[in-house]
């Protein structure tokens, strides 16, 4: 099994953690994140907007040693 994390950060407080794992040839990849709330007006675009920088921003690194060079390396790339 193979781990790999990615750690990003925009605004104040708001940011996400996501992890990229493959087990048995398949890739998966788990976000955690810290939205704006919705509560004012435009924060519902300010929240897509922040989704987008997440997927935007987001890589992951390769793992040494491992030998599989077809490892994602943004979240969109995962199955």
């Amino acid at each position: 099994m193979k781990l790999e994390d990615s750690i990003s950060f925009s605004y104040a407080f708001q940011g996400s953690i996501s992890i990229s794992m493959s087990l048995h040839k398949t890739s998966f990849c788990f976000i955690c994140s810290h939205l704006t709330s919705g509560q004012k007006e435009g924060d519902e675009l300010r929240r897509n907007s922040d989704v987008m920088e997440i997927l935007r921003k987001t890589r992951f690194p390769r793992v040494n040693g491992i030998g599989d060079e077809s490892s994602p390396q943004t979240i969109l790339d995962h199955e």
